[in-house]
């Protein structure tokens, strides 16, 4: 996906841009200034007439005020050689950088579009069963892998926010530099007031294309994508709160399994018997339960437990199932939405090409 400039440096083009516009600010600033003084010296000028001074004193300031006028001609001159160039970067070497740009950003919403749609489908098919809880995995690793993903999704959705308006605010400031070097005149028509449109004043194609890619970006929304990932996240946030749950019901019933299979071997050393270290066994040995009530009564404390944990791990399983299939096919139905939407608005710049 080929998205670079190949006609120059767009970032150096608005360097020497800015550059530009600095010293025009200041020549027009200086100009201004002389203005002020100029129109005083004038106003003097014409006071020592009306009020018949001496001729030396009506010559000196004659000479002042032609001086200010000689400093008045030149700085109009430098403002306008300025503003030419100033034009000259914008429809020559600016103009073909941000054509160049948008072609490949055209290019880059195609490919985007395509590369969603390709993981949308991808998800659809995939088994929507998903196991992230079971009697083989350990609870912290399942938790934590959670939480990751979880902060990438918010990372996620900060990075896509940003982005975003990254590109709607390098567009607005363009447009609204442009729009100050030009006279908006409102039009009436039998609707009302039509919208400033710099090609019914026959501005240069800059400000058309800029005005067009404008209005394209200010049509993208990016609030469906934005609330996709962030409702993932909270799916996220509640899935990690069954898995909490789901790992002290796994504590629990490792402590009560353990505190049965100590009380059980206890028992069989007593006797002298060789149990094998099977407690799944032993309470089928003859005689077991009539001969401890507390072993008894531990086993079945342990097996209420485990279904328990059973139902926990399914809780959870279901859960990740269900999160992690629907989470995915909104991000990835929202993402391809907004990329076309995009890919829309860009081919209706009038972009010279």
């Amino acid at each position: 996906m080929d998205v670079f400039i190949k006609s120059g440096n767009l970032s150096s083009t608005l360097e020497k841009l800015c550059v530009w516009e600095k010293k025009l600010y200041e020549e027009v600033k200086d100009e201004e200034k002389l203005r002020v003084v100029y129109d005083k010296e004038c106003k003097r000028l014409k006071d020592l007439v009306q009020k018949g001074a001496e001729s030396s004193k009506v010559e000196v300031g004659s000479d002042s005020v032609q001086r200010l006028l000689l400093k008045i001609n030149v700085t109009m001159t430098a403002v306008d050689a300025i503003s030419r160039r100033i034009n000259k970067l914008r429809d020559e070497e600016l103009l073909p950088q941000l054509s160049e740009l948008i072609q490949g950003l055209i290019r880059m919403w195609t490919f985007m579009a395509e590369c969603h749609q390709k993981q949308l489908q991808d998800i659809m098919e995939a088994n929507p069963h998903v196991q992230v809880a079971s009697c083989g995995i350990t609870g912290d690793s399942s938790l934590k892998a959670t939480l990751k993903l979880e902060m990438e999704c918010l990372k996620w959705a900060k990075c896509f926010g940003d982005w975003v308006i990254a590109q709607k605010s390098f567009v607005k400031f363009l447009n609204g530099w442009l729009l100050k070097c030009i006279i908006q005149e409102q039009e009436k028509t039998p609707d009302g007031i039509a919208p400033f449109s710099p090609g019914r004043v026959g501005a240069p194609d800059t400000f058309i294309v800029c005005k067009d890619w404008y209005q394209a970006v200010e049509r993208m929304s990016e609030s469906r994508v934005f609330k996709a990932i962030h409702d993932f996240a909270s799916r996220l946030h509640q899935l990690r709160e069954k898995q909490s749950e789901e790992q002290q019901q796994r504590i629990k019933a490792e402590y009560l399994f353990k505190d049965y299979e100590r009380r059980v071997k206890s028992f069989y050393e007593e006797r002298g018997i060789n149990w094998g270290g099977n407690v799944t066994a032993a309470s089928g040995v003859a005689g077991l339960d009539e001969l401890d009530g507390t072993i008894e009564l531990m086993k079945k404390r342990l097996d209420k437990q485990t279904i328990r944990h059973g139902e926990a791990m399914k809780q959870v399983n279901d859960a990740a199932s269900s999160c992690l299939r629907s989470g995915m096919i909104s991000i990835f139905e929202a993402l391809e939405s907004f990329c076309l939407e995009s890919l829309r608005g860009y081919e209706q710049i009038r972009n010279p090409t």
